[in-house]
């Protein structure tokens, strides 16, 4: 357990298991602002059931995000990230203009687990986007996943989205009989 004050605080008793809840961010870099705000808001969830010191709280929430780590010169650099998709409890697409090759490669990595909750929103911009494909992958296997359209990064349907989806792992990580999905080990 960290020293109080930390980043991994949980203020449980000595010796109790905290399982923590992954949310894996995939996007591209024209919605920086809105993964910041994805992740401030699972952070803000964290802390408001950290601030409770409830003891029987045996679950954090993190953010695991692409651009948090260094580069690494491999031949396929987007199969770490892959694997990272599909390890976390949840994946997160975050999509607006740009669609990156390798955010397709996450989410069809993470729709063959079936343990791993996929959510996309795409944040509609005005313009034309070129996607090669995607929103028609998107389209045939909308039944697969949550899949929103919202307005543009920013509007308040988008914002709504991204609240959505935290609120739905919750839901389930507090509902008793669901919570012995996300205790095991990732």
């Amino acid at each position: 357990m960290a020293m109080p004050g930390g980043p991994k605080d949980y203020f449980l008793r000595p010796g109790a298991t905290v399982a923590e809840f992954v949310f894996f961010i995939s996007s591209g870099s024209d919605v920086v602002d809105q993964r910041d705000l994805f992740e401030g808001m699972v952070r803000t969830a964290h802390n408001q059931f950290r601030i409770r010191r409830d003891p029987n709280r045996a679950f954090a929430l993190d953010v695991d995000r692409w651009e948090q780590d260094a580069p690494i010169v491999t031949d396929n650099p987007n199969a770490e990230f892959v694997r990272r998709a599909c390890n976390a409890h949840s994946t997160v697409v975050l999509l607006s203009k740009a669609v990156r090759p390798g955010t397709r490669e996450e989410i069809e990595g993470v729709l063959n687990q079936n343990d791993v909750q996929l959510s996309v929103i795409w944040m509609k911009q005005p313009g034309r986007v070129r996607d090669k494909g995607l929103r028609k992958f998107l389209k045939e296997n909308e039944d697969k996943f949550l899949y929103l359209v919202t307005g543009p990064p920013d509007s308040p349907e988008s914002i709504l989205a991204m609240f959505r989806i935290i609120a739905a792992a919750l839901a389930d990580i507090t509902h008793g009989a669901r919570r012995e999905l996300f205790y095991e080990s990732r």
